[in-house]
């Protein structure tokens, strides 16, 4: 049987993340016996046409694709007709979080199979029963007692067969490097620590005996603790790597690609205490300088902070999400806002650096609440070393399907009830990050303009207030405008940084009194620049009359999940059954 695992374009640029959920269905199958090709279509970037030539050339009998992220979904529709018009007898699998939209997947991408979950066990079972089952009439009874997929069935109707059970920690595979020396680019994932602010600032990375060494990906653990809810989760629960693996895939990569830094990116870093203090102490024998990601605000302490740093750790990135006690309620975060102040004054006191990131714009968003975060990010990183121009990364809310705040999108009609309108919705999505501010979905009772305004005025306070405190020198305008030539105050993509954070500093120096005027003049125009006159002047027309509005009414304050338990319609047909194990998530 002839078997290509390939995996979709997630941002403009290669990623430096490791595709560690296809090297780790790729090993599975190898060890029941198949060879299946892998392609690398996000490392590689090949064009359309050398797809397309690919496939008809090999023309495999399963086609596994792997959709991490739901802004896939124009490329994977793309990518599925392709396929299925040069290799039109080939099986179509499709797993990552884009299946939490199987039913689109299927009758409007024609999908034939979505894999629900951790994916080696369900794909090689499923690879099993085509074996099994080699004609062009699939058995659907058979295909019901696999666990993990969804498929459509002669009479139309969708079925989702249960989840699998998931695999134990100690049977996660270590990452097969070789694989990607002979189908990727190795270059993509094995990089130059100093392409990251973390490591620049710590003063262990210039030490001689690192000069030269090389920064990988580390995973220390799978799935979450928390159930946000703008967060999509398939993994129930959460498994914590053995050390002793951990310790094992370190020395490999230091043996062969010399590494001596990595950036462990874990969906929720550090939640078992006693793997936590297994790894810290298994990694501070190595002399490796590293940091961490997905930490929980409650995970930490002072000492849990200082012991990481001790064992090589120059960095801890938390969702800390919002400074706003009511939005934290909306968002499940089951964390308070002292926990955010906490973590925040422990890790700049355990000379740990961090980037505060927040997201705005959830139901119940009000200027209320964004006074609120401001006034948590002022005490936040008041006493930083340097101003906190680069530190902050700030984006609005990103509905994504199998999450609470997609399915109440979905029920406030902003993005639609019907298959045909979410496919539009995906569609409008794709091929973007967390920093884009074009295509969001307005969840407040505010107007367009007032909600973009907010992120700006944020940043411009936060930096007033620093420069404030420390009674910083008002810059030359010269040097300003010459640091913004030679690109400083750029993108982050490691962090969905927006661009344009100098402008903020020339506001706050020169014209803070009129900040406000200044920042609505900026939004106003570059709203002008990059939409059609009809659609500015309707957010334009929107501002004004939002502003002759009432305020709204106060809003109760709970986890959006339990306001969509109460929101939502029952399913009715097969389909729609099928469909809701998938909306909620696990």
């Amino acid at each position: 049987m002839k078997i290509v695992l390939c995996t979709t374009p997630i941002r403009p640029a290669p990623t430096d993340f490791p595709p560690f959920g296809s090297l780790a269905i790729l090993q599975t199958l190898r060890r029941e016996g198949w060879d299946p090709f892998f392609y690398d279509i996000d490392g590689l970037r090949p064009s359309l046409a050398e797809v397309e030539e690919f496939f008809a050339h090999f023309q495999p009998d399963v086609v596994g694709i792997s959709a991490v992220v739901s802004t896939a979904y124009a490329y994977t529709k793309t990518l599925v007709a392709l396929i299925k018009h040069v290799s039109p007898r080939a099986h179509i699998v499709l797993g990552g979080n884009l299946a939490a939209s199987a039913e689109i997947l299927h009758r409007l991408a024609a999908v034939d199979y979505c894999v629900i979950g951790e994916g080696e066990i369900i794909i090689r079972n499923l690879i099993r029963h085509f074996a099994n089952h080699p004609g062009p009439t699939p058995d659907e009874a058979a295909l019901s007692r696999i666990p993990g997929i969804t498929f459509l069935d002669s009479q139309g109707e969708m079925h989702f067969t249960g989840y699998e059970k998931p695999l134990a920690a100690a049977e996660f595979s270590d990452p097969d490097y070789s694989i990607l020396e002979k189908h990727s680019r190795i270059g993509n994932f094995i990089t130059d620590p100093f392409s990251r602010p973390d490591f620049l600032q710590d003063q262990r990375t210039h030490e001689p005996h690192r000069r030269g060494r090389k920064m990988a990906t580390l995973i220390t653990a799978k799935g979450c603790v928390g159930r946000c809810t703008f967060c999509h989760r398939w993994d129930k629960g959460y498994r914590a790597i053995p050390a002793e693996k951990l310790l094992r895939q370190i020395r490999d990569l230091k043996e062969r690609y010399d590494v001596g830094f990595l950036q462990v990116s874990d969906e929720n870093f550090g939640s078992d205490q006693r793997q936590l203090r297994a790894f810290i102490a298994a990694i501070k024998s190595e002399d490796i300088l590293y940091n961490v990601g997905g930490v929980r605000v409650r995970s930490v302490s002072p000492q849990i902070l200082r012991d990481l740093r001790d064992s090589g750790c120059v960095a801890v990135y938390y969702g800390m999400e919002t400074g706003s006690p009511d939005i934290l309620e909306m968002m499940e975060k089951k964390a308070t806002q002292e926990d955010n102040e906490n973590a925040a004054r422990w890790t700049r006191e355990a000379g740990l650096y961090t980037i505060y990131q927040l997201v705005l714009g959830m139901p119940g968003e009000t200027e209320k609440t964004i006074q609120d975060t401001t006034r948590f990010l002022q005490r936040a990183t008041e006493d930083l070393d340097a101003p906190p121009i680069s530190r902050l990364s700030v984006n609005y809310i990103q509905a994504l399907p199998g999450t609470a705040i997609y399915e109440y999108a979905r029920q406030q009609g902003l993005i639609g009830r019907s298959l045909r309108e979410e496919e539009q919705y995906l569609l409008r999505i794709s091929d973007i990050n967390a920093a884009d501010d074009t295509r969001f979905l307005n969840f407040t009772a505010y107007d367009y303009l007032t909600v973009q305004s907010w992120r700006r005025q944020i940043m411009l306070d936060v930096i007033h207030h620093y420069r404030k405190k420390h009674r910083s020198p008002r810059p030359r305008l010269r040097d300003l405008i010459l640091r913004r030539a030679r690109g400083a105050g750029a993108t982050d993509d490691h962090f969905n940084m927006q661009r344009g954070l100098l402008g903020y500093e020339m506001i706050s120096a020169y014209c803070y009194p009129v900040g406000r005027a200044v920042i609505y003049a900026w939004l106003i125009l570059k709203d002008f620049r990059r939409n059609r006159l009809s659609v500015f002047c309707s957010h334009l027309l929107g501002h004004f009359v939002t502003r002759l509005k009432p305020k709204p009414a106060p809003i109760v304050y709970k986890s959006l999940r339990k306001i969509m338990r109460e929101l939502q319609p029952q399913p009715k047909t097969p389909s729609e059954v099928a469909m809701a194990a998938l909306r909620d998530g696990r």
